[in-house]
């Protein structure tokens, strides 16, 4: 028995076009009708959610999401954090380091910032796109107890996967690493990831990973897929997610979210 639905964001319950269809939102409140509890997970921050979180209706005392690809689970209507896994300034410098090294861009983000260099290394301009707010400061200015909830790397896809392979296997094996698009690489802390965030989450409900559902479609979904009972891969998935899922739905321009919930729940 479903109790729980996790839905990606981008890719999955958006449009190409960003917009939100009102036949996934119809189903959404179909499942919450069902008393299934529904919620989003995303790379995003909490602070670019809060818009979609009340246009879902997300209003309620006990409405979840998970943020940073799961460094955070937060409460949709207070923003209250109830999971917090971060990383910190000595592994910024660790980083920082290592992709001024490869002439890679790379943004630290915490929960209220996105945060720039004075200088990307030879012109590599970040190409990373959000509605949170952003700010330029200096990298070896942050206090030594400052904490982050991820850092990206984002840039032409080419580049990207041309200097992937040249990246420090001691930093891959020490850090959370996922390709959350094909020109967007996002760092966190070990073991950080959607699947864990949403089984600590379960935990807090009394709801087991087989009693959960999940839907996305990139490969930063790929734990959550794994990890539910249910794991839905979209029509416009990358291929290892539609290898890994148990059911595949249409597109996300063609209400593949709404199509799933209606195949499992009705």
């Amino acid at each position: 028995m479903i109790k729980l639905i996790a839905i990606d964001l981008d890719g999955t319950l958006l449009r190409t076009d960003k917009s939100l269809s009102e036949e996934n939102i119809n189903a959404i409140h179909y499942a919450q009708s069902k008393d299934i509890k529904v919620v989003l997970c995303t790379g995003r921050p909490y602070l670019a959610m809060k818009d979609f979180a009340e246009n879902i209706g997300f209003d309620g005392d006990d409405e979840y999401l998970v943020v940073f690809n799961g460094s955070q689970v937060i409460k949709a209507n207070t923003g209250e954090v109830v999971v917090n896994d971060v990383v910190e300034t000595s592994d910024l410098e660790r980083w920082y380091e290592e992709t001024e090294r490869l002439n890679l861009p790379l943004n630290p983000i915490d929960s209220e910032w996105v945060y720039d260099p004075i200088e990307y290394p030879d012109g590599k301009e970040s190409t990373y796109t959000t509605l949170a707010p952003r700010k330029t400061v200096n990298y070896h200015d942050f206090e030594a107890d400052h904490t982050f909830n991820k850092f990206v790397i984002c840039t032409v896809e080419d580049y990207l996967n041309e200097q992937l392979p040249k990246i420090n296997t001691n930093l891959l094996d020490e850090y959370q690493t996922v390709l959350s698009h094909p020109y967007q690489l996002e760092i966190g802390k070990v073991n950080v990831n959607k699947g864990n965030a949403l089984k600590k989450l379960g935990q807090q409900l009394n709801i087991k990973p087989e009693e959960m559902m999940t839907i996305g479609d990139q490969n930063n979904d790929q734990t959550m897929i794994d990890m539910a009972g249910y794991g839905v891969a979209m029509g416009n998935a990358v291929q290892e997610i539609k290898d890994s899922a148990s059911y595949i739905t249409d597109t996300n321009d063609n209400d593949g979210v709404a199509k799933a919930i209606y195949h499992f729940i009705k």
